[in-house]
């Protein structure tokens, strides 16, 4: 097969060649007042794995599954947790990092790319001072709380040790960390071997989000909290320290300095897991002395977050302290607790009380406004949220992909708009449109016209609860069509009461 496709372009005079073929473009020839010498070389790859990602998460939420056995490695991850993780003699757990341990002799040097990195955030703080400020007070928590320590120097050199580079991460719609840092597990050593290559990577062990949702709707109180900081709340084993080292100085006046990370840190591929694993083992421990709280931890947590609720006010004010004294005893501290019942969050102390007025329910961390399910404990009803599009670019089929991508729909309330935003992805597949070429007028148009249509949303409202429970007959009715583009389906539940009402 003949992978060159007849096109050639020139990005500069005496540049190199943007050559075309059936895999995508390649770039080669020479570059104008290169530093390279004629023995050297430079490849440079560009990757659409994320672009799939995010297509791929798009379309599996209308994706039913059946529970699949573990895989080998889950299986091993799952034995590992269960033969070495402990709690100490405050109740918190200590894990162990789950290992590959013939990869893991094969991480190479990683000290200097940690350095690189550390110097380049610095030169941004050299620019904005007040990032300055954010970053170090974060670092400087991670030392005041005991979750990091610097590495004694005689050990340096004796153990297997990797250096986590970092970089901050803003977030302006949190109400407590606006910047946190992240810690990059997934940055190649000198043998192209990362930490996160050499973990175990466990099982799924929550339910998706769609799932607590759908519960969720079928209380008649309904409770919302999180675990504030829950990955650092949880120990790593003293000898896994050195695998979580970083690199950091209060000022470049200072002597770049080694420290380690001794909890579990995000930015590792076992950290989803270990954390929601002591979760796991928190429920199975409390299942005799708090049941209701057990049951809880163990359904309607999806990471961090807990979406829950009752049918009484009695239950609900036994169920939130029960769960907030059994969290505790493992060093959770759960918080932003909001309800639809203000009698409900009188038992909640006032510091851990969420005073937002809308809450929103997202699928994963992201740091950018999506169109995501929202509720308003007020009036006990879902919200949509839209992003902010940079209407001053031009719209290629890679922007229509990150669009799609921050449209969430869980439940699928708006079932009908997002259809839309399938089928014109279908249209430009089979357009067989270029990624960054700008698309034609019409689709332009299209694209626009969809944009503006969803801030239409905003006014739309959904009741939370769906009216079951009590003395009632519910009742399931389902209809279905399908044209030539799509097909739907709408269900509605239908409750009796004892004296024959409908809802």
């Amino acid at each position: 097969m003949d992978l060159l496709v007849n096109e050639q372009r020139k990005a500069t005079v005496g540049g190199p060649t943007l050559q075309n073929t059936e895999l995508g473009w390649i770039v080669s020839g020479k570059v104008p007042d290169s530093t390279l010498s004629e023995s050297q070389s430079l490849i440079v790859v560009c990757s659409t794995s994320d672009l799939q990602d995010q297509l791929a998460k798009f379309w599996e939420l209308e994706t039913c599954r059946s529970q699949s056995t573990l895989s080998v490695e889950e299986s091993t991850c799952k034995e590992h947790f269960d033969r070495t993780t402990i709690r100490d003699e405050t109740g918190r757990f200590i894990v162990t990092l789950p290992k590959k341990n013939m990869i893991l002799g094969q991480l190479g040097h990683s000290e200097t790319t940690a350095i690189k990195r550390l110097i380049g955030m610095e030169r941004r703080f050299c620019g904005n001072p007040e990032l300055k400020k954010m970053y170090t007070e974060f670092i400087q928590e991670y030392l005041e709380l005991g979750h990091m320590k610097e590495a004694a120097e005689e050990a340096k050199d004796a153990v297997t040790r990797y250096y986590l580079p970092h970089h901050a991460v803003f977030k302006p719609e949190s109400t407590t960390t606006k910047l946190r840092v992240v810690f990059d597990a997934s940055c190649p050593t000198s043998t192209e071997i990362s930490l996160n290559d050499a973990l175990l990577v466990g099982p799924v062990l929550q339910d998706d989000l769609t799932s607590i949702t759908l519960r969720f709707r079928t209380h008649r109180i309904a409770v919302n909290a999180d675990i504030a900081k829950m990955y650092r709340m949880i120990g790593v084993q003293r000898e896994d320290h050195p695998l979580q080292s970083i690199k950091w100085r209060n000022d470049i006046s200072e002597p770049i300095r080694t420290f380690e990370l001794s909890t579990v840190t995000y930015g590792t591929s076992s950290a989803p897991y270990l954390a929601t694993k002591c979760l796991q083992r928190l429920a199975g421990d409390g299942e005799s002395t708090h049941p209701i709280a057990s049951r809880v931890i163990r359904k309607d947590f999806y990471v961090d977050d807990m979406l829950s609720g009752v049918d009484t006010l009695a239950l609900g004010q036994r169920m939130v302290r029960d769960i907030i004294e059994l969290s505790e005893s493992a060093g959770f501290l759960l918080r932003k607790w909001n309800s639809n019942s203000k009698e409900l969050l009188e038992v909640v102390p006032k510091n851990l009380r969420d005073d937002r007025s809308v809450l929103e329910l997202k699928g994963s961390e992201t740091t950018v406004k999506t169109l995501g399910l929202a509720w308003e404990p007020s009036s006990d009803v879902f919200r949509f949220t839209y992003p902010s599009f940079n209407w001053a670019t031009s719209i290629t089929k890679r922007v229509v992909v990150s669009d799609v991508s921050r449209l969430f729909d869980p439940l699928g309330l708006v079932g009908p708009v997002i259809i839309q935003a399938k089928i014109f992805i279908q249209d430009l597949w089979k357009d067989n449109s270029d990624w960054d070429e700008p698309l034609n007028p019409e689709h332009q148009a299209q694209w626009q016209e969809f944009r503006r249509n969803l801030t239409g949303l905003e006014n739309l409202t959904v009741p939370r609860w769906v009216g079951t429970g009590g003395n009632t007959k519910t009742e399931l009715h389902g209809f279905c069509d399908a044209s030539n583009k799509a097909y739907g389906a709408c269900f509605y539940i239908r409750t009796i009461s004892e004296t024959g009402r409908c809802v």
